[in-house]
């Protein structure tokens, strides 16, 4: 995989992170889309939403034209016939989506939105608006410090834009994202339970497609609308970005094939048998070696194999096909932080020569040759 260039749009100019300003304060007109970190963030993504489903990611390499720094699909795109185009779309697009507000804005943990309400903890929900028909967004996001409701779009529009046109993903986009409130759980005097409307930032993130034929380049446009209510406080804010980061983990914990432990976490909706648990050990070049919980994944999914079931197979392959058996896990720090009830943060994003890559959010996705099987207790 590697680094392309897409062309950059943001509105207002003030939502512009500071790697994509100009010297002189401007956005830039490029913005860098790197492959391998969608890569992770695509896998996410699916742990998150669709347990037990194949790292898509691995798709990029075989869809995408060769040489050139351009971000450009082969022929018209993934998929053969327009409802395969357009459900590739749309899913692509929240991959590059979470990419570019994990790299750009700094947010490090996503818990999708799934209907009205989709329950947060027992004290901050995201509900539709009363007389809203727009779908709601994609999630709800979090870094130290701050939080948004933020929507991906992926796009084959035909027609070029300027950063004063707002195209009509975006349109709805926007709609989407002021169709739902936050609402904060209080209790009056009487001990009455109260649901308050809290103000949030949103973020609305599409990926315009480039394509071979016909000829047609890559763009992202991003817009940064907010969401009705009154305003955070600042112990709402900080006990809310915390919600939403245990959430994020719970739900890789059960993507990964963990659901028991995320239950007895104290993470609600969340159950399921209990597995033999795939505890490892990797070395990132320069530092120590880190503690992982996770599980085989291959083309397909995820495997029924140990590790070291993994490595045997793995070394009986043809070295292109061992490159697709992964180790995708968790830092076990960050389980027992849940475990704990204490504070999530985020990592150093860091990446190895062989893909090896860990996100802010401590998830690894790992060549199953650098892991080390290694029994530790959580």
């Amino acid at each position: 995989m590697a680094i392309h260039n897409v062309r950059y749009f943001v509105r207002p100019r003030s939502a512009c992170p500071e790697e994509l300003k100009t010297p002189w304060g401007l956005p830039k007109d490029t913005c860098e889309v790197d492959t391998d970190f969608v890569a992770r963030c695509a896998i996410g993504e699916i742990l998150q939403t669709s347990k037990n489903s194949a790292p898509m990611s691995a798709l990029f390499d075989e869809l995408l034209a060769p040489g050139g720094t351009e971000l450009i699909w082969r022929g018209r795109g993934p998929g053969r016939g327009i409802e395969m185009r357009r459900a590739f779309s749309g899913l692509f697009g929240r991959f590059f989506a979470r990419a570019y507000l994990q790299r750009y804005h700094g947010f490090t943990w996503f818990v999708p939105i799934d209907g009205s309400p989709t329950i947060l903890s027992n004290r901050a929900r995201i509900v539709q608006k009363p007389g809203s028909s727009a779908e709601m967004p994609d999630w709800f996001c979090a870094q130290p410090g701050q939080v948004a409701v933020a929507e991906a779009k992926g796009s084959h529009q035909r027609s070029n834009v300027t950063a004063q046109t707002l195209p009509g993903p975006l349109k709805t986009a926007e709609k989407q994202i002021g169709g739902v409130v936050l609402e904060i759980r209080s209790f009056g005097r009487s001990g009455v339970e109260i649901w308050t409307a809290r103000s949030v930032k949103g973020w609305a993130v599409m990926s315009r497609w480039g394509v071979e034929e016909p000829d047609r380049d890559a763009f992202q446009y991003v817009l940064e609308p907010s969401t009705d209510g009154e305003p955070l406080s600042d112990g709402d804010h900080e006990h809310l970005v915390q919600d939403v980061a245990r959430l994020h983990v719970a739900q890789t914990l059960e993507g990964m094939g963990y659901p028991d432990l995320a239950s007895a976490f104290g993470v609600a909706g969340l159950e399921g048998a209990a597995p033999p648990r795939q505890t490892a050990t990797i070395e990132i070049e320069g530092e120590p070696p880190i503690k992982y919980l996770g599980a085989v994944v291959g083309p397909f999914g995820l495997l029924p194999l140990t590790l070291d079931e993994a490595r045997v197979a793995a070394a009986a392959m043809p070295a292109e096909l061992a490159s697709q058996i992964r180790f995708v896990g968790m830092e076990i720090d960050d389980i027992r932080r849940l475990r704990d009830q204490s504070d999530l943060e985020p990592r150093p994003v860091r990446r190895s020569a062989d893909g090896t890559s860990v996100g802010p959010d401590g998830l690894v996705f790992a060549q199953i040759g650098r892991v080390r099987p290694l029994q530790i207790e959580i």
